[in-house]
């Protein structure tokens, strides 16, 4: 008796489990490519990092892949704004009524394919090699896009050296570094002076944002003091800023 007893419950936790529901969430990245620099548009870019992107969506091969996500892919260049290319997949119900794990898969799989055609189309037809970059024109307003959108985690991923070329502020010129430093110290009036010539940067409390730079002995210098004034004015917004030579997660 005690053994048929022991194989209902047992029965009844398998059935439970079953119909238990897996939390999904929905994710929003944006791609922004900075045309200035050709080292983007190598042929292994796309294959190297559209399984970061995956991942980041949870929708990799190590996720249950029920949760869903849309990606934005786009360029920085001497406009404020540019054509862009958007692929969503919705999250799935999951339990014992949801959806079955093999069609999922499929869906899934036509996202990834989705995704590296648009990745590839856009870089391919980019304008490569342009002197000048309207990085904090491009970013604030794909910023301010994303504030509005309701997501459960939100994710802005930037390839560049962040060596703004513009009227609001530049990194060249005789007195770039001074200008830099001074823009660098503080972040609170840096914040004030942009938003009178360009959108202001909303909170940004929620967002986690990647900057993928391209570093070499020339450039060394600079790019360092972009990653002081972009980071000080990024989390002087709230947000969380990871400043690396490749996307890690």
């Amino acid at each position: 008796m005690k053994i048929k007893y022991s194989i209902i419950a047992l029965l009844l936790v398998l059935i439970f489990s079953s119909c238990k529901k897996q939390e999904v969430q929905y994710t929003q990245v944006c791609v922004l490519i900075d045309v200035t620099d050709e080292k983007f548009r190598d042929d292994n870019f796309v294959t190297e990092n559209l399984p970061k992107f995956l991942k980041l969506m949870k929708l990799d091969q190590a996720s249950d892949g029920f949760s869903g996500g849309e990606i934005k892919l786009s360029l920085i260049n001497e406009v404020s704004d540019s054509k862009s290319k958007t692929i969503k997949i919705a999250t799935a119900e999951t339990g014992m009524l949801g959806e079955n794990p093999l069609n999922r898969r499929d869906e899934v799989q036509r996202f990834s394919t989705e995704l590296k055609e648009s990745f590839t189309t856009i870089l391919e037809n980019a304008d490569w090699g342009t002197d000048a970059s309207k990085i904090y024109q491009k970013v604030s307003r794909e910023l301010l896009k994303m504030k509005r959108n309701e997501a459960d985690r939100k994710y802005l991923i930037i390839y560049s050296d962040m060596l703004e070329n513009s009227k609001l502020f530049s990194f060249y010129g005789s007195n770039w570094k001074q200008q830099i430093e001074k823009l660098a110290e503080d972040p609170e009036l840096t914040l004030d002076q942009l938003a009178k010539n360009g959108p202001a940067l909303p909170d940004l409390s929620e967002f986690e944002i990647f900057v993928v730079v391209t570093r070499n002995p020339e450039n060394d210098e600079k790019t360092n003091l972009s990653e002081q004034l972009w980071t000080s004015i990024l989390e002087q917004q709230g947000a969380t800023v990871n400043f690396n030579s490749t996307l890690e997660l």
